[in-house]
C-alpha cells in the first residue's frame, strides 16, 4: 500500500513538472505584449514621419547632403567669391566664349567615350556626358591622378561595364590625349624657335600625330604582349572608328586650348603662340602623376612654365591663377549639375 502511494506521488510530481516545462516553452514562443502606453508613445516616431521617408526621398536627402558637402569643399579649396571675382575680370563676350568652348570640349569627349566603350547602351550620350563631368571633378579634386579610377567605377556602377573594359578604355583615351597634347606643343613651339629647330618641332609633331596609326597597325602583335594587352585591347579594330576617335580627340583639345589661350592672351597681352604654350602647360599638368588636389599650385606652375618664354613672373602668375579659377568654376559647376546621376548607380561586384 505504501509503495502504491509513493508511485502515485512520483507520477503526480512528474506530471506537474511536464506541465510547468510546457508552459515555460509556450511563454518563450509567444511575443511579449507591449503596454499600450509604450506603443502609443512610439507611434510618434513611426508614421507619418517614417513612412514619409520613402527610398526616393532618402536618396534625395543623401544627394542634398552630398551637394552641400561638395559646395563646402569647393569653398575650402578655393572659395566661391574668388571664382566669381575671376569671372568678373573678363568681358561678358569672352566669358561666354570660354564657357561655350569648354562645353563643346566636354560634349566631344563624351561622344568619344560613348563610341569607345561598347558596353554603354545606345542612346546614353547624355549619361556619358554627366559621368564624364563627375570623373573630371574627381580628377581635379583628388591628388596624384587618383580620380582616374572613378571612370571605370562609374561605368561599372551605371552600365555594368566590366573592370577590364573600363580600364582599357581609360588607358586608350589617355594615350589619345597625350599624343594630341604633345603634338600641339611642338606645333606651338614652331613660332618661337629658330628655323631649323622649328622644322624639327614640326616633324616631331607630325610623328606624334601618327602614333595612334602605329598602334592600330601593331594591334595584333601588342595583344600578345601581357604588359601591353590593356592598351591594345581598346585600340579600334576598324580604321573608320580610329579616324572618328582621333577627330573627336583633336577637336575637343583644340576647343579647350582655344578657350584657355584666349583668356591668357587677354590677361597677359602675349602673342597667341606664347599664350597657347601657357594653356598647354597648365592642362598638361593635370595629366601628370604629381597633380595636386584641385590642381593647386601644379596648374599654375604648368601655365607659368609655358608662359616663361616671353612673360615675366607677375604677369604669368596673375593669368595662371585667373585661368585656374575659371577652369575650376566650369568643371565643378558641371559636376554639380551631374550629381543627380548618382541616384542611378547600381551595386555591382
Amino acid at each position: 500500500m505504501r509503495e502504491r502511494e509513493l508511485k502515485a506521488q512520483r507520477r503526480s510530481t512528474i506530471s506537474r513538472l511536464r506541465l510547468d516545462l510546457a508552459a515555460a516553452g509556450a511563454a518563450q514562443q509567444e511575443p511579449r505584449a507591449v503596454p499600450q502606453g509604450f506603443a502609443a508613445s512610439m507611434s510618434v516616431y513611426n508614421p507619418p514621419l517614417m513612412q514619409a521617408l520613402t527610398p526616393a526621398l532618402r536618396q534625395s536627402l543623401i544627394l542634398l547632403l552630398v551637394a552641400l558637402a561638395y559646395i563646402a569643399l569647393v569653398q575650402w579649396l578655393c572659395g566661391w567669391p574668388k571664382l566669381l571675382a575671376a569671372a568678373l575680370q573678363l568681358s561678358p563676350l569672352l566669358l561666354a566664349g570660354f564657357l561655350l568652348l569648354m562645353l563643346a570640349s566636354y560634349a566631344l569627349r563624351a561622344l568619344r567615350l560613348y563610341g569607345s566603350c561598347e558596353e554603354i547602351p545606345r542612346g546614353h550620350w547624355g549619361t556619358s556626358l554627366r559621368l564624364l563631368w563627375l570623373h573630371n571633378a574627381a580628377n581635379i579634386l583628388m591628388p596624384a591622378r587618383l580620380g582616374e579610377l572613378s571612370l571605370p567605377w562609374l561605368l561599372r556602377r551605371r552600365f555594368g561595364t566590366s573592370w577590364t573594359l573600363g580600364g582599357s578604355v581609360l588607358v586608350w583615351l589617355r594615350v589619345l590625349d597625350l599624343h594630341c597634347v604633345a603634338a600641339l606643343t611642338l606645333i606651338a613651339l614652331m613660332d618661337l624657335l629658330p628655323k631649323q629647330l622649328a622644322t624639327l618641332a614640326l616633324l616631331g609633331g607630325a610623328g606624334l600625330a601618327l602614333l595612334p596609326f602605329g598602334l592600330f597597325l601593331l594591334r595584333g602583335r601588342l595583344l600578345q604582349i601581357p604588359r601591353l594587352h590593356v592598351i591594345a585591347a581598346s585600340v579600334p579594330e576598324r580604321l573608320g572608328v580610329l579616324l572618328r576617335e582621333l577627330a573627336l580627340t583633336w577637336a575637343a583639345w583644340i576647343a579647350k586650348l582655344a578657350a584657355f589661350t584666349a583668356v591668357l592672351q587677354v590677361l597677359t597681352g602675349l602673342p597667341y603662340a606664347a599664350a597657347m604654350l601657357g594653356a598647354i602647360g597648365g592642362d598638361a599638368s593635370t595629366l601628370l602623376p604629381f597633380h595636386a588636389p584641385a590642381g593647386a599650385g601644379t596648374f599654375e606652375a604648368g601655365v607659368m612654365l609655358g608662359l616663361s618664354v616671353l612673360s615675366n613672373w607677375n604677369q604669368s602668375l596673375a593669368g595662371a591663377v585667373t585661368l585656374h579659377l575659371l577652369l575650376l568654376g566650369t568643371a565643378l559647376g558641371c559636376a554639380l549639375i551631374s550629381l543627380p546621376e548618382l541616384h542611378k548607380l547600381q551595386k555591382q561586384p
